[in-house]
C-alpha cells in the first residue's frame, strides 16, 4: 500500500465528517493550527530525513517533496487539527465552557 492510498483511507472520511459539521467547526482556529503544523513538519521532517533517522521507500511515495520530505508526510498536519476540532465538538469540549465559569 502506498502512502497516498493510506492517506486517502484516513483523510476522506475525516473530510466527509467535516463537511457535515462545517457550521459547527472553528475554521479560523483549524486554519492557524494547520498552518503552524505544516511549517513545523516541513522543518523537522527535513531534519530527521536529512540526518538519516527516517527514510522512505521511493516506490511508495509520489516523488513530490518539500525539501527532503515527501508530500504524503504532511497529511497528519492536515488531519490533526481537523480531527481535534471534530472530537472537541462531538465530546462537548470547547472554549465556551471555560468562559462561562
Amino acid at each position: 500500500m502506498t502512502y497516498f492510498v493510506m492517506n486517502v483511507f484516513f483523510l476522506v472520511p475525516l473530510l466527509v465528517i467535516a463537511l457535515f459539521m462545517r457550521k459547527q467547526l472553528p475554521w479560523r482556529a483549524i486554519f492557524w493550527a494547520t498552518g503552524a503544523l505544516l511549517i513545523i513538519t516541513a522543518v523537522f521532517d527535513n531534519l530527521i530525513i536529512g540526518t538519516g533517522i527516517v527514510a522512505y521507500d521511493e516506490e511508495l511515495i509520489s516523488g513530490i517533496k518539500i525539501g527532503l520530505a515527501p508530500i504524503e508526510d504532511f497529511s497528519y498536519s492536515l488531519a490533526g487539527p481537523l480531527l481535534v476540532a471534530i472530537l472537541s465538538k462531538v465530546f462537548g469540549i470547547d472554549n465556551q465552557e471555560k468562559s462561562k465559569r
